[in-house]
């Protein structure tokens, strides 16, 4: 395992204990009734995406590693994350695979990521986690695209703050989820993504399914 990584209070969110509860309080009941983006959707954009050597940035419990469908019987996964917890928790969940862990904070200088070029890459419910760097978040896809081939797909997820519908209840836990440190969304729109990912690649899908974008980018402008 590599090691460069840094302290944000919203990582404490992810300690083994909570990541046991993850599939039913998160993955299920949260992605249902707050955010009403059931889970099976984002088992979709894996199924339509996932590669045969794949990087997952901040794999949470593994859920959808676990239940989605690789196109090769031995894919290559290596397993990105800040916190040693839910790379040691999903890497022992897909244990089968064998996958590779490296501890490292996304907006730092990454070490070296075992794998990489990599033919796709997730990134799923990171971006709102995220505190706002001085460059904007659309540092991350410039970081992400050295570790990507040609013809390689970066898709994933994130909860929104402007630009897809709310309901009194994902207003209230939204906000909620920034006081406490969990969020840092504040600035996150539909649009800003949209900027963000037609600036580093060349074509880019956005789909909204009630606060959630998901998105997928392909052919990354180099």
């Amino acid at each position: 395992m590599n090691t460069a990584a840094t302290t944000d209070p919203g990582q404490t969110f992810y300690r083994t204990n909570r990541l046991n509860g993850y599939d039913l309080i998160t993955v299920n009941a949260a992605n249902r009734l707050l955010w009403r983006c059931p889970p099976e959707h984002f088992v979709e954009l894996y199924n339509r995406n996932v590669s045969g050597r794949h990087l997952d940035i901040g794999p949470g419990s593994g859920y959808y590693l676990d239940h989605c469908e690789f196109p090769v019987a031995r894919p290559v996964i290596t397993l990105l994350d800040l916190n040693p917890d839910p790379l040691t928790f999903v890497a022992g969940r897909i244990a089968r695979y064998a996958p590779d862990t490296v501890r490292a904070d996304l907006l730092g200088e990454l070490p070296p990521i075992p794998n990489a070029p990599f033919d796709s890459i997730a990134i799923n419910y990171v971006l709102h986690c995220l505190p706002e760097p001085p460059a904007g978040k659309q540092e991350v896809f410039a970081r992400l695209k050295p570790l990507l081939t040609d013809t390689a797909v970066v898709f994933g997820s994130t909860v929104v703050t402007g630009g897809a519908p709310t309901t009194p209840l994902s207003k209230a836990f939204n906000t909620l989820y920034q006081r406490m440190g969990a969020f840092h969304n504040q600035n996150d729109t539909v649009e800003s993504l949209h900027g963000a990912l037609d600036r580093h690649f060349m074509s880019h899908i956005l789909e909204i399914r009630g606060s959630v974008a998901l998105f997928t980018a392909r052919g990354p402008r180099r």
